[in-house]
């Protein structure tokens, strides 16, 4: 199942979870921006986890497979599907595989990185689905990427293959209406104040016009105005006068005057905060996205991130707890957010925002304690922070990360004040990019200050 970003994927497939649960023997979402779920590490042991729920007679198996070989796990997904999932359900009979649910889903296929992952994933299937002697159904479901759709389109698939479209002929627009039409239904039930006749037939005809088959467009207006509190009819105004910033209608021209549309009522005083916010979410691969972790990151105190992110819960979901992660909602608002021409101000330049987040992983961090009960581990990954996004703003090099680098404070007394990040060493990653800029008179200072590092007991 495949089609562009926003026609709906994901909700199918959630869909078609609940909707035949009796059926369904694993399930696997990747997503971009969730730690473990952006890349292929946990996708087999995931589905062989559940497998052995769905289907008890390979579960003896499976662990005597681990007991008997403990680095499996760690092993290629290629080694993994064959010793915990082909061979497993080979060496049980057909007629009792038969009556087990087989139905495997894969979500967002598109957003496991590196790219090339994604075609081991699809290779692994293919071979792995012409040795098992009792067939699993997977549905995946993706953005037609070029090399997804090249490996679909190859002899390894052609036969044990159907696909299902969602492109710009998918005839959605109903599916979009009845959306738009309950959920406005579950506003008016949660205010009693609003009319049962709002909103008109015709503002809802206008918003699945505006839509032009992309589900995550009516998603947003959805989320945007619920979370009105008493200016529902009024949001719903602004969405209805929204018109392209070009007057043009390609795919995402709707959804990115409403994106701009929700950008701009932020504050003239919260706007930098969340973008810096919004700049980590979207770039950092560590995984600080925890809302108490993000407070601490940013300094801010507890509860002053999502008052910064009020504006923003049409986009971006905050919890209630802080032990939990606050997530972009879709992955439309990313793409939005790096395409200058789509987010025009708003745009997020990667080499300034890495350059900020480097600042904030070691601001006031080298000088002062962690907060009371602070980790190791969370010591350790503020300094994998500093040093993903000094390597991520290798290319370009730019002189606003040269001249950080150059009056870094941790250069005087380095040894000392380099005990926070203890296993990483900070100073030695800075030398190795000033050098690559040949800063010429300031190499000797940094090295004797590398040399120093080096014998201390701290490293």
């Amino acid at each position: 199942m495949y089609g562009p970003a926003g026609a709906g994927k994901t909700a199918i497939a959630q869909s078609i979870a609940e909707l035949c649960e009796a059926f369904l023997a694993a399930s696997f979402f990747f997503s971009r921006t969730a730690q473990g779920r952006s890349d292929n590490s946990r996708l087999v042991a995931t589905i062989v986890w559940q497998l052995i729920k769905a289907i008890p007679e390979i579960r003896e198996i499976v662990l005597s497979a681990l007991e008997y070989d403990p680095t499996l796990l760690s092993q290629t997904p290629a080694t993994q599907m064959k010793a915990l999932i082909v061979d497993p359900m080979n060496q049980v009979p057909m007629n009792r595989l038969a009556k087990h649910s087989r139905l495997v889903i894969i979500d967002g296929l598109d957003e496991c990185f590196p790219p090339e992952s994604q075609n081991d994933i699809l290779d692994i299937l293919s071979t792995s689905l012409q040795d098992l002697k009792t067939p699993l159904y997977f549905l995946i479901a993706s953005r037609p990427h070029t090399n997804i759709r090249y490996a679909f389109n190859s002899n390894a698939f052609c036969s044990i293959i159907h696909t299902l479209p969602l492109e710009h002929d998918y005839q959605s627009t109903e599916d979009i209406r009845h959306y738009l039409t309950s959920s406005f239904g579950e506003i008016r039930s949660k205010h009693v104040y609003l009319l049962s006749s709002w909103p008109n037939a015709d503002d809802i005809e206008v918003l699945v016009e505006k839509s032009s088959g992309q589900f995550i467009y009516a998603a947003t207006v959805i989320r945007y105005i619920a979370r009105g509190h008493h200016g529902h009819e009024k949001r719903l105004n602004f969405v209805l006068k929204l018109r392209s910033p070009d007057n043009s209608a390609p795919p995402f021209a709707m959804l990115d005057a409403l994106y701009l549309q929700i950008f701009r009522s932020v504050g003239k005083d919260e706007i930098e905060k969340v973008m810096e916010i919004l700049g980590a979410l979207v770039l950092l691969k560590e995984d600080i996205k925890r809302l108490e972790d993000l407070e601490e990151f940013f300094s801010y105190r507890p509860g002053e991130l999502a008052s910064i992110m009020g504006d923003m819960t049409a986009l971006v979901h905050i919890p209630d707890s802080r032990s939990e992660h606050v997530k972009i909602y879709h992955a439309s608002l990313p793409d939005f957010l790096l395409d200058p021409i789509r987010s025009q101000s708003f745009h997020l330049h990667a080499a300034k925002v890495y350059l900020n987040l480097a600042q904030h992983s070691v601001k006031d961090r080298v000088n002062k304690p962690f907060k009371d009960g602070s980790s190791k581990y969370q010591r350790y990954i503020y300094a994998k922070v500093f040093s993903e996004c000094v390597f991520a703003s290798e290319s370009p090099f730019t002189a606003e990360l040269s001249n950080f680098l150059m009056k870094f404070s941790i250069w005087d007394s380095l040894p000392v004040r380099l005990e926070p990040f203890l296993d990483i060493n900070i100073g030695q990653i800075c030398v190795k990019f000033l050098k690559k800029l040949q800063v010429g008179a300031y190499l000797t200072y940094f090295d004797v200050l590398c040399i120093r590092a080096e014998e201390s007991s701290f490293l």
